[in-house]
């Protein structure tokens, strides 16, 4: 779901923290890669990331559903505050029309309007409102894979909650907010730009800043945990008890051929055909000790490499090179098991992970590696 709604591939799956947003400390050289760092919860409470774990941000319209607009409904010009209005049926009959919200059969508004429930000055919200233009229109070729289109968009925040089902308004939208507008660029590390106006939008929704941890606040029952951002805080939530690593790895197109796969023949033990164990041999990092992460900036091909620079609209040539994310999470049984004599009783390490401290305790450990592809950017595996 990363990047639903329109966002830039580099804006919606972050390996490192904007330095420009509030409420995630990371000390690490590496972003989000074998972190030292926390996640300030709601109450101002920082969460402790479990030493040398990996973290994953995303962002999308991912835990709402989105909307559709027409020239009769939208924001104006998408600047400043302002209301933006949608309706329950968008569209012409004569050339096609899209239904939002049905009360009975779709009920999209409502749903929209239960999520926002509790939204306050204190506890905001952001919403992402996108064009029909494709501002990276080189991407896609004739006979090449898919690759959707880069529309523009403007994010504003929200202070109370939506009215769609009484009034088909998401209510006032300040476009200009400084937290909002950090999701604007293209490149998260540069400073948040402005809200370009946008006469005529086509889709939008309630926006999802998510970060995934291992919360390591009981050191003895760490937990897979993420955070939505509100504001400079997160609402902070546990997904699943006793997980103790989360290590990730991305899948870059570096050489340009349209799949992430081995950039060096399978040899001895090392025999997958798409994954090496072996370091550097492969597309995917670092899921090999040793191997250096991709930049954030290194999701997207560049023209100028290293500068990722583009003054007004962003040069068509930034195509999606990010196509998947490979994630391995490590459990191990709520309580010690000092009878249990398996290989994985002492520690259990996946992908660049570092050692864990030498320790006495025996657990039963599980691993689970799984790869994910990019949907709303590539068709390619």
């Amino acid at each position: 779901m990363a990047g639903a709604g329109g966002l830039f591939l580099t804006q919606a799956v972050l390996n490192a923290p904007d330095p420009g947003l509030a409420g995630i400390t990371v000390t690490s050289a590496n972003g989000y890669d074998n972190v030292t760092g926390s996640v300030t919860d709601l109450a101002g409470t920082g969460h402790p990331v479990r030493k040398d774990t990996d973290m994953i941000e995303l962002r999308g319209v991912i835990l709402s559903p989105l909307v559709s607009f027409d020239l009769s409904t939208g924001c104006g010009t998408c600047t400043g505050s302002t209301n933006v209005n949608t309706a329950p049926i968008t569209g012409q009959t004569l050339i096609g029309t899209h239904v939002n919200s049905d009360a009975t059969y779709r009920p999209q508004f409502a749903a929209i309007d239960a999520y926002t429930a509790g939204v306050t000055a204190s506890n905001p919200m952001l919403v992402i409102v996108s064009g029909n233009d494709d501002l990276h229109g080189g991407c896609s070729l004739p006979f090449q894979a898919q690759v959707y289109p880069q529309p523009s968009y403007n994010v504003g925040r929200i202070t109370a909650p939506t009215q769609l089902v009484a009034s088909n308004t998401f209510g006032a939208v300040n476009f200009a907010n400084p937290v909002a507008v950090e999701f604007n660029n293209e490149n998260p590390f540069d400073a948040g730009t402005s809200a370009v106006p946008l006469s005529n939008i086509r889709r939008g929704g309630i926006l999802d800043d998510i970060v995934f941890f291992v919360d390591d606040t009981d050191p003895n029952h760490p937990a897979l945990a993420q955070g939505i951002r509100r504001g400079s805080k997160f609402d902070v939530s546990t997904i699943a008890d006793d997980v103790e690593d989360m290590q990730i790895a991305y899948g870059v197109d570096g050489n340009n051929d349209g799949a992430v796969t081995r950039t060096a023949a399978p040899a001895g033990r090392d025999t997958d055909l798409n994954t090496s164990t072996a370091k550097d041999k492969d597309e995917w990092a670092p899921n090999v000790s040793g191997e250096a992460p991709w930049t954030t900036i290194q999701f997207q091909s560049d023209p100028l490499p290293g500068t990722f620079q583009h003054p007004g609209l962003p040069a068509a040539a930034h195509c999606p090179s990010l196509h998947g994310v490979m994630i391995s999470l490590v459990a191990r049984s709520r309580d010690p098991d000092p009878t249990y004599k398996g290989p994985s009783g002492i520690e259990l390490v996946t992908m660049n992970a570092p050692a864990p401290a030498a320790t006495t305790a025996r657990y039963r450990r599980r691993v689970q590696t799984l790869r994910v592809n990019l949907r709303n950017y590539t068709a390619e595996r």
